[in-house]
């Protein structure tokens, strides 16, 4: 682990070298500097413990909590706005509790969804398993446990998700301020780059060069992140539809009404689209291998288990469940060769861009500055 004291000597001798930088341009720089040794944290999978009243945000393990809570007490025979209105008083202030206490006085827990959770898929999810529950008797206990265990296994994929990219954004912020380290570098060689930069016509075409390809780097940089790390989808995450599909399934229903009762339970998107067109082709008559032929590659277990249920009669419910599993267990991995793949990619931003621009602002200031009375290159 040399790394790190590697960094800490990079930071000082770039602090050295700002301090003779001009004001003008001091700040800009310790910002930049700043940046790149202060990289957005991790967060950790464990919740810290709540101390005192005050309202605290909620995450997805804490409602992953709650829904246990809540399958908990409708196991005791319990009905369902009692259910709620137990969890709502078991729970600490906070956006949980009041959440509770909404869903047991007869709101959708999707319109009044907390600021902390609003966005995201997680409180979309408990929304539609109750309405799968609610209009096809699928059993309540067993959806709300499979929904709690799958919002753990998805949380522990999304931190997963998070710590492996952590590594590459890190390197990228480093390598985006390679050009200002290569400023400061022939500052402390004895080399005077800004002012060639500044007052020569030399100086002010590197300068546009260097300014051009950082640029371009940071373009670059950027653009490779969001490919392999998409922000995360608001829809209801595809393996929590299968259990959903599979909780309609052990209520008794056919496979085309199934789909379309969870179809009906999503909110406004593109898979619950794609469940309305299977339902709906299944229940027409169309063979299983043609429904399912225009369906995602997310949902594409779906597709095969409607292909085995035609031929075989097979229980899907107990198949859907295991795919469900098999596909968050995948998630983490596939954002692990993800960022593997990134960490590889930067190196092509950083020869063609950065790396230029270190040697335009940097090494080239820093030789004329040294042999400007030889080139004849600076200022009278």
């Amino acid at each position: 682990m040399t790394s790190a004291p590697l960094t800490a000597l990079s930071a000082l001798a770039s602090l050295n070298a700002l301090t003779s930088l001009s004001p003008v341009l001091l700040v800009p720089a310790l910002l930049a500097l700043v940046w790149v040794l202060c990289p957005p944290s991790v967060p950790h999978a464990a919740t810290p413990p709540r101390t005192g009243r005050r309202p605290q945000r909620a995450t997805a393990v804490e409602v992953a909590g709650m829904v246990e809570r809540l399958a908990t007490v409708l196991s005791t025979g319990a009905g369902m706005r009692q259910a709620w209105d137990a969890v709502a008083r078991s729970l600490p202030a906070g956006e949980l509790a009041d959440l509770a206490r909404a869903v047991a006085a007869g709101a959708d827990p999707r319109r009044v969804c907390p600021p902390g959770l609003r966005g995201g898929a997680v409180v979309g999810s408990l929304g539609a398993a109750l309405t799968v529950c609610e209009r096809t008797g699928a059993p309540t206990v067993g959806v709300l446990q499979s929904l709690a265990e799958a919002l753990r296994d998805l949380h522990d994929a999304a931190l997963a998700r998070r710590s492996a990219f952590a590594g590459p954004r890190s390197t990228a912020r480093i390598l985006l301020v390679l050009p200002l380290a290569g400023l400061g570098l022939g500052i402390l060689l004895g080399g005077d780059p800004l002012r060639l930069l500044v007052t020569t016509p030399m100086g002010n075409l590197m300068a546009l060069l260097g300014g051009v390809l950082t640029a371009v780097g940071w373009w670059w940089m950027r653009r490779l992140i969001q490919q392999a790390d998409p922000p995360a989808a608001a829809d209801v995450d595809p393996s929590v539809v299968l259990e959903l599909v599979a909780g309609a399934l052990e209520s008794g229903l056919p496979l085309a009404r199934a789909v379309t009762a969870v179809a009906a339970a999503l909110d406004d998107g593109p898979i619950g689209s794609h469940l309305e067109r299977l339902g709906s082709a299944l229940a027409a008559g169309v063979s299983a291998a043609v429904a399912a032929g225009a369906l995602p590659e997310q949902l594409t277990p779906l597709g095969e288990s409607a292909v085995l249920a035609e031929t075989s009669g097979a229980d899907l419910a107990r198949v859907l469940d295991s795919a469900a599993k098999d596909m968050r267990r995948g998630t983490a991995r596939s954002a692990e060769e993800r960022a593997e793949h990134l960490a590889v990619r930067l190196v092509l931003p950083t020869g063609v861009a950065l790396l230029p621009a270190f040697i335009a602002l940097g090494i080239v200031p820093t030789v004329m500055s040294l042999l400007g009375g030889t080139l004849n290159l600076t200022t009278p």
